[in-house]
């Protein structure tokens, strides 16, 4: 009787996530951003939305829930119904999450990799009050004033973070990394003057820079970005060797059904291939990438471990508890 009452469950459960995926979706599909509005994985996550609500005829909405460097927001994810009506749309730090005894979720275990959407490079940038106005100059200004000099960033273990501090061990320097819940409070901190000195995405950073209340001193690629074709890259203006970027990547709650994974995944490619929502990417600096549920589980594998030797390494060195 018990394995009956088992098998009929198993049965149900079934039954019951052939009719979700059938029905899928018939109400508006959320987007959680674990930061801030206005800040670049907000930005893109809009772009993004529009181009999958045309393909799933639904609202795609987005829902900004900052705290914690992201993990609050992923964790409210990890708790959702896997229906496919709450999502996940965060930068690749997510990966680090592991690796640190505070994250309320297992991201192995509470999540399902749906797709690697885009990816682009940061930009480093001093209030233009600022007296350096050369990486070179930073650089030798840090070393001027060791332990003294703010650096703003977007959060604790995010993408922003590993980029900014492997940008402290290849300079040598000794400064302060102050966190912010997201790339839009981060920047305002340095457009302020709070924090003289901060690392964002070229993309968000653009309009500012092009206003002249940010000065960008370089960007963080192989190569320049095309929104900043005057700006050197890191390597080029005196880190050689440098190079950082960051992704922006989606996934929803474990034991969401497999056909809802698949027409969410085609509404992705289908807003990657849409004109008028490539040229908006484009043009913020985004190259959209749209990998596979399959194909990201194997690169979000490979980030975790190698988050893990890079977190180990600045416990190590004391940058972080």
């Amino acid at each position: 009787m018990k394995n009956l009452k088992v098998y009929l469950s198993m049965v149900a459960t079934l039954l019951t996530s052939t009719v979700v995926a059938a029905d899928f979706p018939s109400k508006p599909i959320q987007l959680i951003v674990p930061y801030a509005a206005g800040g670049s994985t907000d930005i893109a996550a809009r772009v993004i939305s529009e181009g999958m609500a045309k393909r799933l005829g639904t609202a795609v909405f987005i829902n900004n829930k900052p705290g914690a460097s992201g993990f609050l927001g992923a964790g409210l994810v990890a708790r959702a119904a896997p229906d496919g009506y709450t999502l996940l749309f965060a930068g690749n730090g997510i990966a680090s999450a592991p690796s640190l005894k505070e994250v309320t979720f297992d991201l192995r275990k509470d999540f399902i990799p749906v797709s690697k959407v885009v990816s682009s490079q940061f930009s480093i940038l001093v209030n233009t009050s600022f007296p350096a106005k050369t990486l070179k100059e930073l650089i030798d200004y840090g070393k001027k004033n060791p332990g003294k000099l703010n650096v703003a960033c977007s959060g604790s273990m995010t993408a922003a973070h590993f980029a900014l501090e492997g940008f402290r061990q290849r300079a040598g320097l000794d400064f302060v990394t102050v966190q912010f819940s997201g790339n839009a409070p981060a920047a305002l901190s340095v457009i302020s003057g709070q924090t003289p000195v901060g690392i964002d995405a070229a993309f968000s950073a653009k309009a500012s820079v092009q206003s002249g209340r940010l000065r960008a001193l370089a960007v963080t690629g192989s190569k320049r970005s095309p929104l900043m074709p005057d700006i050197p890259t890191a390597s080029e203006a005196g880190v050689p060797g440098y190079e950082a970027g960051f992704s922006l990547v989606m996934l929803a709650p474990a034991k969401t059904p497999a056909d809802v994974i698949a027409k969410i995944y085609d509404a992705i490619t289908a807003s990657l291939k849409d004109p008028i929502v490539l040229e908006k990417l484009m043009a913020q600096g985004l190259e959209p990438i749209g990998s596979s549920p399959s194909e990201y589980a194997i690169e979000l594998e490979s980030e975790i471990k190698q988050n893990q030797e890079i977190i180990i390494s600045l416990r190590k060195s004391g940058a972080i508890e």
